[in-house]
């Protein structure tokens, strides 16, 4: 299936925000940049990233607060 935003498609919210975390990790993002959030498609129905929330993710906020963010993308560097 293809949706007219031509986005990345995800099942649902779950497999979304994992992504948003991986993207995190293997890009290095500092936390303002990149995608922030997740939200689900009027079009398509399925889950898609964005950048331009007012709000970030719970998920992706929580590890950036406790350090486990940076933590991964630092052991993603020695990979």
């Amino acid at each position: 299936m293809n949706c007219s935003t031509g986005k990345t498609i995800y099942n649902t919210k779950f497999l979304a925000e994992m992504s948003l975390i991986d993207i995190h990790i293997h890009r290095n993002f500092p936390p303002d940049q990149g995608p922030q959030n997740v939200y689900e498609c009027e079009f398509c129905g399925g889950w898609h990233l964005t950048s331009k929330s007012p709000n970030r993710n719970e998920r992706l906020q929580e590890m950036i607060d406790s350090g486990e963010l940076r933590l991964k993308q630092q052991a993603r560097w020695w990979e």
